[in-house]
């Protein structure tokens, strides 16, 4: 079984954080802050653990974890950039 390369991972991701967003800001206002902060958590403790003791993970594993980190970032802005910052859910 062959690894999906990292463009076909950024389209995915994408595509799902876009439909969220399509669907639900709060929803996706609160994954997509949190998926991107698990994300960037694990990559630095992967990032210093394989530092200090070299293991057989591959190269693969990091770039994944980091486009996990920024896809959501990007496609979060995006959304509030084009709503202007007015999301459904800051609204009283």
């Amino acid at each position: 079984m062959r690894k999906p390369r990292i463009v076909e991972v950024v389209f995915i991701e994408t595509i799902v954080y876009l439909l969220l967003w399509l669907w639900n800001d709060f929803i996706a206002t609160i994954l997509c802050l949190s998926f991107a902060g698990i994300a960037i958590s694990v990559l630095i403790i992967s990032l210093a653990a394989e530092r200090f003791d070299k293991s057989k993970i591959s190269a693969w594993y990091f770039y994944f974890m980091a486009v996990s980190f920024v896809v959501p970032i990007c496609v979060g802005t995006f959304f509030s950039v084009l709503k202007h910052g007015n999301l459904s859910w800051m609204k009283f």
